[in-house]
């Protein structure tokens, strides 16, 4: 591995873990909650913003802990259908950027590839299925969405189809992590 790739990597480490902190931070000093309540009237907005971050796993962890702060305070559901719209509109961006750039690279790659079996798998209408399952799975867990855009990408799926997936995934998702947020 190059010294640049290693510096990069590091890089991104190093984001990772002072979001968590933030977030733990965040959590801890009631901070999140103190805004919220100042806010009420603007809490759709909020919810919409946190959905925004929710997507990254840059910011997620923050997202997590403003959006549980919102539906700890306001109806969870309503929280989710704001939120996930936000986080729909996240996914979008990372996912045309998915499929358009990062598509076309690895199916270059494959292509490239000396056995015709591994070409054969990444065409394969069961594959491409399996793919986008898997990564609707993985936008609606609390993790960063992008592993799971990524397999949506590779799996050919039309915007439309993403869009519905996404929202209503995200929506689980958010509506799990408000009443998680509600039980403590």
């Amino acid at each position: 591995m190059d010294r640049a790739r290693r510096k990069r990597i590091l890089i991104d480490l190093g984001i990772i873990a002072v979001s968590i902190f933030a977030a733990g931070f965040l959590v801890q000093s009631n901070l999140v909650q103190s805004i919220v309540t100042a806010n009420a009237s603007l809490y759709m907005l909020s919810a919409f913003v946190a959905g925004l971050f929710f997507t990254s796993v840059f910011t997620t962890a923050p997202a997590m802990v403003a959006l549980g702060s919102l539906c700890a305070i306001y109806p969870p559901i309503t929280v989710a259908v704001f939120g996930a719209l936000g986080a729909l509109i996240g996914d979008y961006v990372i996912f045309s950027f998915i499929r358009g750039h990062i598509s076309e690279d690895i199916t270059y790659l494959l292509s490239q590839a000396k056995s015709k079996r591994m070409k054969h798998v990444f065409h394969h209408r069961f594959m491409r299925w399996s793919m986008a399952i898997v990564g609707a799975i993985i936008i609606a867990s609390p993790l960063p969405d992008e592993l799971g855009l990524t397999l949506m990408g590779l799996s050919k799926m039309s915007t439309v189809k993403f869009a519905a997936i996404s929202y209503t995934f995200n929506f689980i998702g958010i509506v799990a992590i408000g009443f998680v947020a509600r039980a403590f």
